[in-house]
């Protein structure tokens, strides 16, 4: 089975992000802390990590960073609401979807991802 984590400081946010990727065949973890989900990271693989950028304790882009020292085949979605949201992934080559989010598209990005 494979696993995702959704990551957003918003809790409400990543519950509904977790609600929307979760299938039969793959198990969904929500978190609205970073550092308790790049602690959980290593005790429990994950295949596809969701991340929003704009968290207060820690950026996105540093849980990123972090998450690949564990974990350098880790797939990777960057989600943002801010306008230099989609630079941010182009510099680090991940995909990257902006909120308000298309459920759908990020449904079909996340399987895709873990194809």
């Amino acid at each position: 089975m494979k696993t995702i984590f959704v990551v957003d400081d918003d809790q409400d946010q990543a519950e509904l992000l977790a609600q929307a990727l979760s299938t039969e065949s793959c198990r969904v973890r929500a978190f609205s802390d970073p550092i308790r989900a790049l602690a959980a990271l290593n005790a429990d693989g994950t295949d596809l990590l969701v991340a929003d950028l704009s968290m207060p304790w820690i950026d996105g882009s540093s849980v990123v960073a972090s998450a690949r020292v564990k974990r350098p085949e880790l797939k990777v979605i960057l989600i943002s609401g801010q306008e230099n949201g989609a630079e941010v992934a182009r510099q680090h080559h991940l995909q990257f979807f902006a909120k308000p989010l298309d459920l759908g598209a990020l449904r079909k990005a996340a399987h895709d991802a873990l194809a």
